[in-house]
């Protein structure tokens, strides 16, 4: 699945060497669920929230220039 695609939302990343098993699990979250809520990113204290906010509205005009 494509890391762009709608459903591509890893949630963990293991490895085996020599019999030997790494595996860690994560939470995440999709910027793009939060496409709708731009408006109460652009208000939030959270620094990333505006970062966040600038990113998905680079989204929308991703391919008009």
């Amino acid at each position: 699945m494509l890391a762009d695609g709608d459903g591509w939302k890893p949630n963990y990343f293991g490895f085996e060497v020599l019999g030997c098993k790494h595996h860690i699990q994560f939470p995440v979250v999709k910027l793009s669920e939060l496409a709708d809520q731009t408006e109460a990113l652009d208000t939030h204290r959270n620094p990333f929230a505006l970062v966040t906010a600038a990113h998905l509205r680079t989204r929308q005009t991703r391919h008009d220039p």
